[in-house]
């Protein structure tokens, strides 16, 4: 079972990847829902953080490019030897681990900081989803990047309830 976020400023529309790109949409289809299901997983770069792994790309996960989020397959692909751990392995386990703090527009819901970028959180910009400094007198800002999370949205398995 998976989780979800749900964007607090807009709260009909959810994280999720659409052609490996970070979006806040809407959920009106079954790959919608899909795609906006993540599990929680220990960090990538740091074992007491956390990394967000897609439900329906299973060795994929979220991180930010360019300060642009996307899903990306990661580094601990289960099947064979591990990559080697090179410059591009280290960066993209960085890119993927987050630190979740109370959101920073309502305590109650949360935020998500960068580990190697400390001063900027994942946010939604005209629905696309980056990683930027959120300027704490700006209201927008911090809602924004405040999340509640949810029960993941993936579609319920065929078969008897």
């Amino acid at each position: 079972m998976g989780i979800s976020f749900q964007s607090i400023n807009f709260p009909d529309r959810f994280i999720r990847h659409q052609n490996f790109l970070g979006e806040l949409t809407q959920i009106v289809s079954e790959l919608d829902r899909e795609d906006a299901t993540f599990e929680i997983v220990q960090g990538l770069a740091d074992p007491n953080l956390l990394s967000f792994r897609s439900l329906n790309f299973p060795t994929h996960y979220l991180r930010h490019q360019d300060f642009r989020m996307k899903l990306h397959e990661g580094p601990n692909v289960p099947l064979g030897p591990p990559p080697p751990d090179t410059p591009e392995v280290q960066l993209m386990r960085k890119d993927a681990t987050f630190v979740m703090v109370p959101g920073l527009a309502d305590a109650s819901a949360v935020s998500f900081r960068s580990l190697n970028f400390p001063t900027r959180f994942i946010r939604h910009r005209n629905f696309d989803l980056f990683l930027e400094e959120t300027d704490n007198g700006n209201d927008v800002d911090r809602k924004d990047s405040t999340f509640r999370i949810v029960d993941g949205l993936e579609p319920e398995p065929p078969g008897p309830k």
